[in-house]
């Protein structure tokens, strides 16, 4: 009965109406035990023990995982992060006990690396093909070094609608990359539901928001777009000193940095920048400026912006279609000053509609709070 009632809950996670359409696999690959929490709903080690490696192995063979059980259907409330966070900080203190700390250079990295660009046909094959090189983590896209333990606990933030071909290539490539860094990471994927236009920065609060409550405490946040993928793993995912952002020459601008100030594609920021920055703004709908304006906000915040040379923070940028412009831009960026303390994560709102933790990556489905009207007019149409 047990196992039936742990079937009928895991299947409750199966479903997308793009991204996860033909996963339809009912196989049950763990044994799921319910437990009433104020949490969240996930599936989390029900005895920690080694990393990447999944839970405890019961008399039949099989990883043995806790569901904590909330509604899936949640809208954003913060009380239940700081139990969370303690519960899978004493998870990991438990893990690492006798680990001593991992090299600030890995010995695994290997300079320029050659990227794999042919996408793959389904999330499935992605999946084999980490596995077969040893690079699948265990469950929700989390994996850390079995042999040291990691200085930072870094969390991927990924924006997303409608790029699944993108996604593939981006599980594919990073995993091991980020693995050669000896990084302890998990990816998440943030989905926008509706039809309104993409609010990338707002997408980045809720990954951020989401990801503390899954599983932090998370040290810092990479926020990533699935369309970008790293050309040198010395190009180092860990937590910086001062904001930095990553992407700095990608092949669409010849790998040269587009403008100064420029912030966009990849940055990494720590927990404490960014909360004191109140995170980014949610006023941005449509393509073009939350990151100039993120840029600015960090700088006036007394914050430095720093980077790793071009020749090391290379990507390559998969063509795609250009996305709707948004005409109000320029006027956001600059009244932005007034907005500061005001436009963030303290106004954040949205609704997890749905939550899927498999073995590359969490992805949840969102609705956001706020959606302009005007579509037309803020598109410039």
């Amino acid at each position: 009965m047990m196992l039936l009632i742990g079937c009928a809950l895991l299947l409750q996670f199966s479903y997308n109406v793009s991204l996860f359409e033909a996963w339809k696999s009912t196989e049950l690959l763990f044994v799921v035990k319910p437990l009433m929490t104020g949490g969240q709903r996930f599936l989390r080690r029900v005895v920690a023990g080694g990393s990447g490696d999944g839970g405890s192995i019961n008399k039949t063979g099989k990883r043995e995982w806790v569901m904590l059980v909330a509604n899936v259907n949640d809208s954003h409330n913060r009380t239940s992060s700081s139990m969370l966070s303690k519960h899978s900080a004493q998870n990991n203190s438990q893990i690492n006990s006798t680990l001593q700390p991992c090299p600030l250079v890995s010995p695994h990295l290997l300079g320029p690396i050659k990227l794999i660009l042919d996408a793959p046909a389904s999330l499935h094959e992605v999946e084999d093909g980490l596995e077969k090189i040893g690079a699948l983590p265990a469950f929700a896209g989390h994996w850390q070094p079995s042999t040291c333990l990691s200085h930072d606990r870094v969390a991927i933030i990924i924006p997303f609608r409608n790029r699944d071909t993108h996604l593939c290539l981006f599980l594919l490539n990073m995993h091991p990359f980020l693995q050669r860094q000896l990084i302890n990471y998990s990816i998440f994927v943030v989905e926008q539901a509706g039809q309104a236009p993409f609010n990338r920065a707002m997408l980045f609060n809720v990954g951020a928001v989401e990801a503390q409550k899954l599983s932090g405490p998370y040290d810092c946040y990479v926020f990533h777009d699935v369309d970008l993928l790293p050309e040198d793993d010395r190009n180092i995912y860990n937590c910086p000193q001062q904001p930095r952002h990553m992407a700095v020459a990608v092949n669409k601008f010849k790998y040269k940095l587009p403008y100064p100030t420029c912030f966009g594609g990849a940055c990494a920021l720590s927990q404490k920048h960014f909360e004191q920055v109140n995170g980014f703004s949610n006023m941005f709908w449509a393509w073009g400026g939350e990151d100039d304006e993120m840029s600015k906000r960090l700088t006036d915040h007394g914050l430095q912006i720093s980077r790793y040379p071009e020749k090391i923070a290379r990507y390559h940028m998969h063509k795609h279609a250009q996305q709707a412009i948004n005409a109000n831009r320029f006027n956001l960026l600059n009244t932005a000053p007034t907005r500061y303390d005001k436009d963030g994560l303290n106004s954040l709102k949205y609704t997890r509609l749905a939550l899927h933790q498999n073995r590359s990556f969490t992805w949840m489905l969102v609705k956001l709070s706020g959606e302009p009207e005007n579509f037309p007019q803020l598109r410039g149409e």
